[in-house]
Formats: structure tokens, sequence, C-alpha cells
């Protein structure tokens, strides 16, 4: 059976490119329910990317997607230059073999195609100036977010953020982090809607400890 496509204009939203190399999208209007694999059919001008998605939270506005099996350097590049191979390699040869000062530096203050790269080419060195980044998005704070090898204080730099702790990929991502804290565990799960916190409770993807306390706050939530 042929997979549902949704669509994307860039040109109705200068965000959605940022959003798009960083992982993630949001999709307004798209219906399909929780965990439907679709086509995400991106268009910039005369040019359109076909990419394989998958629906990771729904509310009444429209779905969140997930790009599945998507190279996002490839990616960042194509969207933040027509003629993307040239670019691509100048931007790689350009960041690599910075020093550990111009790595914070560019994290820090750097744009989206340079924030995918730098986290490629020097991975956890430069995580937590990309955490300080102003411009972070909400899909590159969840890849990070994910890393099993994260350290404790840059998981707790997370939680402690309340704007990014309002993103249910960036919740999802904390929950599936086995580093996750038991304070921590708790302080995520009570942001939870009750459909999300029913599959957090069940879902093989989360820890034990994080499945148990799922299950302690539903049966808060329903007096028993």
């Amino acid at each position: 059976m042929a997979r549902p496509q949704v669509v994307l204009d860039l040109a109705d939203n200068d965000t959605l490119a940022r959003d798009l190399a960083a992982g993630g999208v949001f999709a307004p209007g798209c219906s399909e329910p929780l965990g439907t694999d679709c086509e995400l059919i991106v268009r910039a001008g005369g040019d359109e990317l076909v990419l394989s998605a998958r629906v990771v939270f729904v509310d009444p506005r429209g779905a969140g997607l997930e790009l599945v099996g998507v190279d996002l350097e490839k990616l960042a590049t194509m969207l933040a230059e027509p003629e993307h191979v040239p670019p691509s390699r100048n931007l790689h040869e350009r960041l690599r073999g910075l020093t550990l000062v111009e790595q914070v530096k560019r994290a820090q203050h750097g744009e989206i195609s340079e924030r995918i790269l730098l986290e490629r080419i020097y991975g956890k060195t430069v995580w937590e100036p990309l955490l300080r980044n102003p411009r972070i998005t909400g899909p590159e704070v969840a890849r990070i977010a994910r890393m099993g090898a994260l350290p404790r204080p840059m998981i707790e730099l997370i939680c402690s953020n309340g704007a990014w702790l309002q993103i249910p990929e960036v919740r999802r991502a904390l929950l599936s982090n086995p580093r996750l804290g038991t304070d921590q565990i708790l302080r995520v799960l009570r942001l939870l809607p009750k459909p999300e916190l029913k599959v957090a409770a069940t879902a093989t993807a989360y820890s034990h400890a994080v499945r148990d306390a799922a299950k302690r706050l539903l049966r808060e939530l329903e007096g028993r």
C-alpha cells in the first residue's frame, strides 16, 4: 500500500528549512495518526525533494514529522545552497581541523548548516556550546538529548529549559536516554498529555525505570 504524502513548501515559512536540516519538522494541517510512515515532499522554488518521514506527535494544528534514513549533513547543505556539491565540500573543509576554541565559537554562534556539520565532525566536544546557541532548534536539541554518552550536567541543562520541554520530540528523546535520572524522568513525564503517558508506560524503547514511573503517574491520575 502506498505511503501517505505530506507536502511542504519552504516558501511558506523560512524556519522550515532549518527544522528539516535538524531532522524533523512540524507539518501544519497534517492529520496522519501517530507512528504513520509517510513521504515528505519538500518544495523549494522549482526543486522538489522526496524524503522518508514518520509522524512522532500530533496536535490539533498538525503533526510533527521525524526524518527517517536521511543524510542530515547532505540535506542541510542542499537546503542552504542551491548548487550544493561544491559548497558542501568547501564548508566541510573549512570546519575540519578547528582548534577547540574555534569549535566552541562556531557552535555557539553558527547557522544550521554549520551546526549540523560541527556535531558530525566533533561530536561530544561541541554538544554544550551547541546547546548554548540561541538559534538551536527543537530537532537539534532532541538529537543531542538522545545521545547515550551525553553527560548528566548537559541532560540537566536540557531538562531545566522549560521551552525545550514543551517540545514533544525533545521529551521523547530525553525519555529514551538511559542516563536520565529518576527526578528528571518524573519531571519530563509530568509534562506528558495522558495519551502520551500511556504510550510511555508500555513503549519498549524506554527503560524499565521510565515505564514504571509512567505507570505510577497513570495510577495517580486515575485515583488508584
